[in-house]
Order: C-alpha cells, then sequence, then structure tokens
C-alpha cells in the first residue's frame, strides 16, 4: 500500500477548517506566578487560589483527548515554575499530544532541555522583549534576567529543541527593533514581533500606557514591502504553530476579526464575530474554561463539570450573544479591519459593546492608507 506523504502545513490548514466544531487546540496556563515582573504583561498572579493538581490535569487531558483535541500549549505564567512541569509535560506528551511551551527561557536546565531532548515538543516559544540588558530588564524588572534568558536560549539551541524567539514591541523597546531584527536574523529566524499591549486580567488599563503610538505602527507596516502579518489570537495558535522559519517580519496582532462570517453563519447583530469557542479553548490555572485568552468572564468550572459539556454547551452560549445596545462597533464599515474585540472591550471598559478609540483610529487611518495605495 502506498503512503502518501503530506507536508506539516496542508496537514494543519486541514484540521483547521472555518466553521469547524471541534477542540484541536487547547491553551492551558499552569500557573499565573512568574519569575519575571514585565511591564507590559496582561497575567496577573492570585495566589490564594488553588492551582490544579497534577491529577487534575491529567484528568482534563484524558478528557479533552476523548473530544478529538490535538495540540496543546502550555503557558503562564511561566510554566517551568510549577515543579511538577516535568510530569505535567511528560503525560501529555504520552498521551500522543503535540506540545508547544511558551516561557521566558530563564528557569532552563541541563535537565529540564535533556528531558526535553528524549521527548521533545512540538516547539519551544521563547518571549524576548530586549537584546540588550539594560531594555530586557527595564522591561523585566529583575536584575540579572538577561543573562539566564540568553542562557535558556544557548541550552535550547545546544539540546538542538525546536526553538522560536517573538517580542512584543512597545515604547521601551522601540529603539532596540533594528538590533533585534539583526539577532533574528544571525539566529536565522523571522522576527515575530506583537504590536499590541492588552489591559491586564484585573481591569488595570496601565499596560495600554507602553502602546506604540498609531503612526508608528503603520510606519512599522511601510517598512517592508510585502511584509507578512499574522495574528496571535485564539483563532491562530495554530498558524503560529505551523509559521515557515524564514527570515521576514512577521507581526503578531491579535486580529480579532474573521474573513469567514459565512462559514459561521453569523448573524447582522452577532457580538462576537472571531471563530472564538469553536475550535480553541483556554483553561487557566484553577480549572476554569475560558472563551478566549482575553475573555475570561464566564467560565466554565471544570473541576465540577466535563469539558465536553463546556465546550458544546457552554461556550455556544456566549457565540450566540447578540448586540443589545446601538454601540457604533455594531454596523461599523471597517470592523474587519479592526482589532477590537468583545472581550478587549470588556477588559478595557468593563462594557463588551464599548468601541475603543485607539483601535477605531488604527483601523481608519489604516484603511485610508489602503485606499491611497
Amino acid at each position: 500500500m502506498a503512503i502518501r506523504i503530506q507536508e506539516y502545513k496542508d496537514f494543519s490548514l486541514r484540521l483547521h477548517d472555518k466553521g469547524s466544531r471541534k477542540p484541536i487546540l487547547g491553551q492551558f496556563e499552569l500557573t499565573h506566578n512568574c519569575n519575571l515582573a514585565c511591564q507590559h504583561c496582561y497575567v496577573v498572579n492570585e495566589p490564594q487560589r488553588q492551582e490544579l493538581s497534577y491529577s487534575e490535569l491529567c484528568r482534563i487531558f484524558d478528557e479533552v483527548y476523548e473530544q478529538g483535541c490535538f495540540w496543546l500549549c502550555f503557558t503562564g505564567g511561566e510554566p517551568l515554575l510549577r515543579k511538577d512541569f516535568l510530569d505535567i509535560y511528560s503525560y501529555a506528551y504520552k498521551k500522543g499530544f503535540l506540545i508547544s511551551i511558551f516561557t521566558n527561557a530563564t528557569l532552563f536546565n541541563e535537565n529540564i532541555a535533556g528531558h526535553l531532548k528524549d521527548f521533545p515538543p512540538f516547539c519551544i516559544e521563547v518571549t524576548l522583549n530586549g537584546i540588550t540588558k539594560k531594555t530586557y530588564e527595564l522591561i523585566s524588572q529583575r536584575p540579572g534576567s538577561f543573562e539566564l534568558a540568553m542562557r535558556g536560549i544557548e541550552l535550547i539551541r545546544k539540546f538542538k529543541l525546536p526553538l522560536k524567539l517573538k517580542c512584543q514591541i512597545m515604547t521601551l523597546n522601540i529603539d532596540e527593533i533594528d538590533l533585534m531584527r539583526k539577532f533574528y536574523d544571525k539566529m536565522n529566524m523571522a522576527f515575530l514581533c506583537s504590536l499590541i499591549i492588552n489591559p491586564r486580567l484585573d481591569g488595570s488599563t496601565q499596560t495600554t500606557s507602553l502602546r506604540l503610538p498609531i503612526e508608528k505602527i503603520l510606519e512599522l507596516r511601510r517598512q517592508k514591502e510585502g511584509l507578512a502579518e499574522c495574528s496571535d489570537s485564539s483563532r491562530d495558535i495554530l498558524g503560529m504553530l505551523m509559521l515557515p522559519d524564514k527570515k521576514e517580519d512577521i507581526f503578531l496582532e491579535e486580529d480579532s476579526s474573521f474573513d469567514g462570517d459565512n462559514e459561521l453563519n453569523l448573524a447582522s447583530d452577532a457580538l462576537f464575530r472571531c471563530p472564538g469557542g469553536t475550535w480553541a479553548f483556554y483553561v487557566n490555572p484553577y480549572g476554569e474554561l475560558c472563551f478566549c485568552n482575553s475573555l475570561r468572564e464566564p467560565a466554565w468550572d471544570l473541576r465540577k463539570n466535563s469539558f465536553k459539556q463546556g465546550f458544546y454547551e457552554f461556550f455556544p452560549k456566549i457565540r450566540s450573544e447578540k448586540f443589545k445596545t446601538d454601540s457604533k462597533c455594531r454596523d461599523c464599515d471597517i470592523k474587519s479591519d479592526c482589532l477590537s474585540c468583545p472581550a478587549r472591550a470588556y477588559l478595557e471598559t468593563g462594557d463588551r459593546e464599548a468601541p475603543l478609540p485607539y483601535y477605531c483610529e488604527l483601523a481608519q487611518k489604516n484603511r485610508k492608507k489602503e485606499i491611497r495605495t
């Protein structure tokens, strides 16, 4: 019998079929604890809350596996702070999941690297927000963290583990962007950067002061003809996993819009226009199944209820929500270009239907630029 060889990207796209209703990828925040205190980070640690135990996580892995989940992403906080991280990882690996690890790399050591060499992940994505000690530690707010991060990256390379680097571009590191591009080029990697800064999960908008001015974002987009852009939202984590190792800038913009309205059969007054809750899901450290990484309320308690019921009954209730007001977002003719969404609006204003001036201006100016060109 002939065996047909299929490119991984084609395989991924086939699974990531528009309009599909199946839990393909799950992102698990193993902890909200972190050894860094990055100024732009949206995660808020709640030490008074009990994180999922190893046995609880294994039970949930079993449930999502039964529902056809194929990819897992382990993130945080900093997931390597979990003392049982390798146990958690090994259980999921032996279960058959393809696993990505999001980390700052500062805690990598020979033991972790050796274990991952024996049981390799699909990808290790390291956030490197500065290429000099001064800038990196201005953002991380932890002295000595730059050397630890660079040592971790070199250890990952030494053990020939699959590595991707990415960064968050903000006012604190924008002057270093050319240095970062050169560093990525030296590493023979695409320059993956996100231009969007979100509010914190507790509603604090302090982080938004680090956003780049609109004109600076437009300038960055203009710098390269044919600039590749993709998003890092719930609908495109899978896209992140299959990015090619090509040397060109890739701006990760958390695009909450979607070009497949017809496939999703969206009503004209549908509040959620992204495919959130259709193939990707999020689980926070406390066992709450969330619609996306920004929308944390309402949540489905996996300690008390089944994953299957949460995904197939709870998520559709959220997806069925409609605009209740005459918000300007409801009938906006450039909403397909806008990076705003109900989840981000709620974090920033407490109102899911509220327009966000920053994203409105970005969408309007970007549309004008496209019309001129």
